[in-house]
């Protein structure tokens, strides 16, 4: 297993500033990558960092865009 470090939902909300009904929103749609720690549907989810951080480089916009 890799020393990658995992975040969690609670984490990455306050880190976009966003709630965290948003951020699961986003993983159950698949735009977040996250992994759930048990597989009874009940578990716990984190988000790699680096996927976060590969999400959020994939989804800047230039400023024409954000107009």
């Amino acid at each position: 297993m890799s020393t990658q470090d995992y975040l969690t939902v609670a984490t990455v909300a306050e880190l976009l500033s966003v709630s965290e009904l948003t951020v699961r929103r986003k993983i159950a749609v698949g735009e977040i990558p996250a992994i759930k720690l048990s597989t009874d549907g009940r578990g716990a989810v984190r988000i790699p960092e680096a996927g976060l951080e590969a999400w959020l480089a994939g989804a800047r916009v230039t400023p024409r865009e954000a107009a």
